[in-house]
């Protein structure tokens, strides 16, 4: 017990003695759930890894089409207890996308019949992430996952593509669970029947 002790105020010691713009320098290279997870090694990681230069980082980078002019009006830069700061303003901004998202998940999960889904619920899925503005990321971290529905891979998959002009190519998601190829097969199909829809209603609302 006593050589764990030991060991254990060494390694503070040692992690104490690293320069602080190392320190941040190592923690600003680190995904939300990796800082997380270093800021619970030691008191020394936890003050670092809560730092708002790296959570206004994270901040910025999760959700860039976001105006921080004004967002920025309600983080706390001092210590007014009645501000938040920016980690804070991530964990809060983070819990709406996911409510958010949920509600599509739902929308879609409520129109399935027999594992399809007419078009203009498909659509309306589309409009319902746009209209409440959720990014890239949080698509990617909600809508991108093995255990959902593949339809809901597919709606977010066409959001990135359409509203967000994300390529395909950074959209990775976790198709196929049982038949891959038919899967991915499936996917392309819909991707061209569903652009062939929004191009017919584009060309409709415009009257050309």
């Amino acid at each position: 017990m006593g050589e764990t002790r030991r060991e254990m105020k060494q390694s503070e010691s040692l992690q104490a003695s690293l320069p602080e713009d190392i320190a941040l320098k190592i923690a600003s290279f680190l995904p939300v759930g990796d800082l997380c997870a270093l800021g619970s090694c030691s008191r020394f990681w936890r003050e670092f890894c809560g730092s708002d230069v790296l959570w206004e980082s994270l901040t910025r980078q999760r959700w860039p089409s976001l105006n921080f002019s004004t967002e920025s009006s309600s983080v706390d830069h001092g210590d007014s207890s009645s501000l938040e700061g920016w980690r804070d303003f991530y964990v809060k901004r983070h819990t709406e996308m996911a409510e958010r998202a949920m509600s599509v998940v739902q929308h879609v999960e409520q129109c399935l019949f027999s594992d399809s889904l007419e078009i203009r619920d498909y659509l309306k899925a589309i409009e319902l992430l746009n209209s409440m503005r959720l990014g890239f990321k949080d698509v990617e971290m909600f809508l991108f996952r093995a255990e959902v529905n593949v339809l809901l891979n597919l709606v977010g998959l066409h959001y990135c593509m359409h509203w967000l002009e994300v390529p395909v190519s950074s959209c990775y998601f976790w198709a196929p669970r049982k038949d891959a190829h038919n899967c991915q097969m499936g996917i392309l199909l819909s991707i061209t029947v569903v652009e062939q829809t929004m191009m017919y209603q584009h060309y409709c609302t415009c009257g050309v």
